[in-house]
């Protein structure tokens, strides 16, 4: 715990799990006063993010807010500032599950969704922060992206497109609010071991044997060690970047696609060895 962010209020949006949640507690460790939000469905989760923050040097507050929601949205930035007077930083985290698959698969409801939570929902926040932040003197907006906005999918959704137009988006609210003392940065993770994340992984070995390999110190981050970089991005020690997409994704975008196989190949060449099995040696 420390003073990195003293003083600072922050609005963190779905923030009781994961990576929100990470975040939520390393600001408040640091001296924030933290509102944290979800969509109200699982009140437990939001309890026990509360019970985490407590004897904290900062403090989190919880509020319901559907991000789908403009009123929900209004609603949350109001709360925050009626409560602390200011808002210092803005993190756009919250995320739905976006439905994919082909293109005769994909329905517009579902891409116009993922549009709205991934995309829209960020500009509807960043239109209400912003003219507070100019009036304070500055501020820091950190939209989280994904690995999704940077390759293409064999699955087709909407996600991939709105983290990529979000890191766009982040750019010009830097380009245009500078001078205000507004910086605007996007935070761009591949995967994270969250609850759920690791909930998909228990039982499927083969998933983990994948992620061994697709990511250079074979395995994915915790969502405390991508938190970390967001506290950076937030705190004044990042006062010199700003119009940045800042990639904390434990190496995996790094990786030639074409050099998966081979490091695949020795591991199952050296398995079989140690099993007393020979390779199959195909034609040289």
């Amino acid at each position: 715990m420390g003073t990195r962010l003293e003083g600072k209020v922050a609005i963190i949006t779905g923030a009781t799990l994961g990576l929100g949640k990470a975040a939520a507690l390393l600001f408040a460790g640091e001296g924030a006063s933290v509102a944290i939000c979800d969509r109200g469905r699982t009140p437990e989760n939001a309890q026990k993010v509360l019970d985490a923050a407590e004897g904290l040097p900062g403090e989190v507050v919880y509020k319901r807010c559907d991000v789908m929601n403009k009123d929900d949205i209004a609603a949350l930035v109001e709360f925050t500032r009626a409560r602390y007077g200011r808002i210092d930083v803005m993190v756009n985290n919250a995320i739905i599950d976006n439905p994919g698959g082909k293109l005769e698969e994909v329905t517009v409801e579902d891409w116009e969704d993922g549009l709205f939570c991934h995309l829209t929902a960020p500009l509807l926040f960043c239109k209400l922060v912003v003219p507070l932040m100019i009036e304070q003197g500055g501020g820091s907006i950190i939209n989280v992206s994904s690995g999704n906005a940077m390759f293409g999918s064999p699955s087709i959704s909407s996600y991939g497109p709105a983290k990529a137009g979000m890191i766009n988006f982040t750019q010009s609210l830097a380009v245009t609010y500078g001078p205000y003392g507004i910086r605007a940065n996007a935070l761009t993770p591949a995967r994270m071991l969250t609850e759920k994340k690791l909930d998909m992984l228990e039982g499927n070995p083969a998933e983990v044997r994948r992620q061994k390999f697709l990511y250079p110190r074979g395995n994915p981050a915790q969502p405390e060690e991508v938190a970390e970089v967001m506290l950076f991005l937030a705190s004044d020690e990042s006062s010199a970047i700003t119009g940045h997409s800042l990639v904390a994704d434990c190496g995996a975008s790094a990786f030639n696609p074409l050099s998966i196989p081979g490091r695949l190949e020795r591991n199952i060449r050296d398995e079989l060895e140690a099993q007393g099995s020979e390779w199959i040696h195909g034609e040289e």
